[in-house]
């Protein structure tokens, strides 16, 4: 009866160990899974920022633990973050189809967040610099003066944080230049065409630094 109960233990110990690894093995399968997309849609969104469905692997783990122990909350943030700044450029979600309002009001939430969560001074400083763009471009009302300059005004101001945030921000710097020029004693009537021109670039904030907004 002993040898038979001790034969039990056994049998349930080594499938217990065959359980363990197997969900050990699914874990690294999962990680690398997370590497992998993460590498190639980082690719896609350079070449086109819009792309639907990106940075979202397949893993076989429920619940995905995979990536809460590599931490890809605040790497898939930032990304769609920037993602979002560009669907507000164009006005579509091809994910969510939502309207034009609620894309740039999404978009201003998630590069507000990032201006004090981003990993690095550097992505933090890019989120400024695009919500200044953002706000320099938002449509105002029979574009009323007084809303434009307060538009001017405020994205002024997150321009220069993107400057003191990473003075090597070279499109922040002529985004700010830029606005003042506008808002300079003498500028003429500002319209929306005086404020089409801020740089934004393409395809940055999937890697650390790339060409200038």
């Amino acid at each position: 009866m002993r040898q038979r109960l001790r034969r039990h233990r056994l049998l349930l110990l080594a499938l217990g160990c065959a359980a363990l690894s197997a969900v050990f093995v699914l874990l690294a399968v999962d990680a690398a899974a997370w590497g992998s997309t993460v590498a190639r849609d980082d690719m896609k969104f350079r070449a086109q920022p819009t792309h639907a469905s990106l940075w979202k692997p397949s893993t076989w783990l429920p619940g995905d633990p995979a990536g809460l122990l590599v931490g890809t909350s605040s790497t898939i943030a930032w990304r769609r973050a920037l993602q979002y700044f560009w669907y507000s450029r164009i006005g579509s979600d091809p994910d969510l189809r939502l309207d034009a309002p609620t894309l740039r009001a999404t978009a201003q939430d998630r590069l507000l967040t990032e201006i004090s969560s981003a990993p690095t001074a550097a992505q933090r400083s890019v989120a400024a610099n695009l919500l200044g763009v953002l706000v320099v471009t938002t449509p105002a009302v029979g574009n009323d003066q007084d809303a434009v300059a307060q538009l001017l005004k405020g994205a002024a101001g997150y321009f220069q944080q993107a400057i003191e945030l990473d003075p090597t921000n070279t499109a922040a710097k002529e985004n700010l230049e830029l606005d003042l020029r506008i808002v300079r004693p003498g500028g003429g009537r500002v319209g929306k065409d005086a404020r089409s021109g801020y740089g934004f670039g393409r395809g940055e904030g999937a890697v650390e630094q790339g060409g200038g907004y």
